[in-house]
């Protein structure tokens, strides 16, 4: 009887051990994404546009390197943003028309993601470091091209514009498409559909090592924390209907908690990351506006 207590309990305390390991596996992927490292397959002289190789350090000492697309005319420049698992061209492909509205656009990778340094992502925490070094950088040698900024973002880019602008007065106005509403939701919901973890009792543990890794909570960071604060400069809520990682019912609650002036369109038929691509016209019809009116 005691051998089989003794088996029982080698057991339990070796299933405890197996998970614990397998949640700081998972925190793991998600902080060190390096299977997410893609190359670059769009650069702007495939669409005949003038640009300029840029590189700058952040406060943490990451390398950054993007691209500045000027306009002679304007002084005004919209900072393009994109998603987890992406890079610069991703997002690219979907909003170089802007710049035939007039606008300079810039454009970068994220910390550990495309052609920029370091290995951890954080999901939009140290991702906002990464803006405030190209918003410095732009505003240290392109002065001319920093009168007027908007910001726009994808997925994580989206939070990170919502979180810069709104401690950043000098943000003129947010596009947020595909956005999260909580880091605990976005991570929760990624390690469902993605590894089929569920919430109880796994997640706990894997935010948990995220936390421990960052140390720092970056649920404080989150969108829904932050986007009340920037009216009363305008922020536009793009986001897809059929969003299988973040639900479009959090762009409704996101939306709810922004104050004016703001909008919102729910791209039928879109899921993450599809708007662009789903939309067509009507999204580069709606983006153009946007800008036009409040940039």
């Amino acid at each position: 009887m005691l051998s089989i207590v003794l088996i029982v309990f080698v057991v339990l305390i070796l299933l405890f051990l197996g998970t614990v390991y397998m949640c700081a596996r998972i925190a793991k992927r998600v902080l060190h994404p390096q299977s997410k490292r893609k190359p670059l397959a769009l650069w702007p002289d495939q669409y005949k546009l003038p640009y300029e190789n840029i590189y700058f350090p952040t406060q943490d000492g990451i390398v950054i390197k993007g691209w500045f697309i000027p306009n002679t005319q304007s002084a005004k420049t919209i900072i393009l943003m994109h998603g987890w698992g992406m890079n610069r061209g991703d997002v690219f492909k979907n909003t170089y028309f802007l710049h035939d509205l007039g606008y300079n656009l810039m454009y970068f990778d994220f910390r550990a993601l495309g052609e920029s340094d370091g290995n951890t992502s954080s999901i939009g925490y140290l991702e906002v470091k990464d803006l405030q070094a190209a918003i410095a950088f732009l505003k240290a040698t392109r002065p001319f091209a920093a009168e007027k900024i908007g910001l726009y973002g994808l997925s994580m880019g989206g939070m990170v514009a919502i979180c810069e602008a709104a401690q950043n007065p000098e943000i003129a106005c947010v596009v947020a498409e595909a956005s999260y509403y909580s880091f605990r939701r976005v991570v929760s919901r990624w390690a469902w559909v993605h590894n089929k973890v569920p919430y109880f009792p796994l997640m706990p543990m894997i935010l948990h090592y995220i936390r421990r890794n960052l140390a720092v909570n970056p649920e404080q960071f989150s969108p829904k924390h932050n986007i009340a604060k920037i009216a009363p400069r305008p922020v536009f809520i793009i986001h897809g209907r059929y969003d299988n990682l973040v639900p479009a019912a959090q762009a409704k609650m996101l939306f709810k908690r922004a104050g004016e002036p703001k909008e919102i369109w729910l791209v039928p038929g879109a899921k993450h990351n599809q708007c662009a691509e789903v939309g067509g016209f009507e999204y580069k019809q709606r983006l153009s506006e946007f800008f036009r009116k409040n940039l």
